[in-house]
């Protein structure tokens, strides 16, 4: 049991230096962005639009994406729901804010896949719901062509020009890094990602797994040649949801084996959980990820901030060639 406590405690100690050099890199001051008359429907396109020091009177996004971008998203913005929500749901939603608000300047993202947990929405579609709003007009930003060619699009449409080569300078600089970081052959890890979710007011926490196929595995596993571990902890009863299920209590870790354990969300839900865990079952402190310490609170990647995919790779590089 002592030995346990001790490979525990480590464990801990790993997650907690890895969350704070992950606050770290969101602590440097941002100037305010300038808010303009019009509304944004894109994730990406809200990405650079904020990069280029601007924001929406009204946006559609896909918030949950961005848990370090949200709470000053919805001071800076009204946000009206992702774009499954006002395309599918509620399609009156855009058009009406927009005639409350004198609005009549939509932009839009175009994309070749806008999200992989809703295949069928498209932010375009919002242009067939505001055809009723008194003198539209809709402009949009092609993602198909690449993120530097986006930016200056976007920057043009803001007139924003002059930040353009900064942002696109920064971009590619940082992509080169990412792509000289790439080990040839991959690093053949077997990786296992926990989503937690921590409830300030009752103490209780949630988890779901990533499964395979969703955005970690094509953003960031695949490139790093690892593997996703978590369908070997995925029964057939078990119901996936915008790309994970629930943990329940990490039943079947045993089985995944893990080589390394990503905790995305809520570092501390996911800790609490393994501790419990491995107090049922002092055995799992046998699970290469455990033993050799292996566990780290690291950033989820949804294919959102696509200018700060490079800084996130770079995480998740760092910590899986350890």
């Amino acid at each position: 049991m002592r030995k346990i406590r001790i490979l525990f405690t480590a464990l801990c100690l790993c997650c907690l230096s890895a969350f704070f050099c992950l606050t770290g890199a969101y602590a440097t001051p941002a100037k305010k962005p300038d808010q303009i008359k019009a509304v944004m429907v894109g994730d990406r396109l809200v990405d650079v639009s904020l990069q280029l020091g601007v924001v929406p009177e009204g946006m559609s996004v896909r918030l949950s994406m961005w848990p370090d971008k949200a709470p000053a998203l919805r001071l800076a913005t009204q946000v009206l729901g992702c774009p499954n929500y006002v395309t599918k749901k509620h399609p009156e939603t855009i058009a009406d804010f927009m005639k409350e608000r004198g609005i009549k300047r939509l932009i839009l993202e175009k994309s070749m896949k806008f999200c992989l947990y809703k295949k069928n929405v498209n932010p375009v579609s919002v242009a067939d719901l505001v055809k009723d709003v008194p003198g539209v007009t809709i402009e949009y930003v092609d993602f198909s062509k690449g993120i530097p060619a986006a930016v200056r699009e976007t920057a043009a449409l803001l007139g924003r020009q002059d930040k353009a080569d900064k942002v696109i300078g920064k971009y590619k600089a940082d992509m080169k890094k990412v792509e000289a970081s790439l080990a040839k052959g991959g690093l053949g890890k077997r990786v296992l990602v926990i989503n937690g979710n921590y409830s300030t007011s009752s103490g209780k926490t949630f988890l779901r797994i990533e499964a395979p196929g969703g955005y970690t595995d094509q953003y960031i596993l695949g490139p790093l040649g690892c593997t996703n571990v978590a369908g070997e902890m995925i029964t057939e009863t078990m119901k996936i949801s915008k790309g994970h299920v629930s943990a329940g209590r990490l039943g079947g870790i045993e089985k995944a084996n893990p080589d390394v354990i990503v905790a995305t969300g809520n570092g501390f839900a996911v800790q609490l959980a393994l501790h419990k865990a491995m107090k049922k079952n002092p055995a799992l402190a046998n699970i290469p990820a455990i033993k050799n310490g292996a566990v780290y609170s690291l950033p989820f990647y949804g294919d959102s901030s696509v200018l700060e995919y490079p800084q996130i790779f770079r995480q998740w590089s760092i910590a899986l060639k350890k």
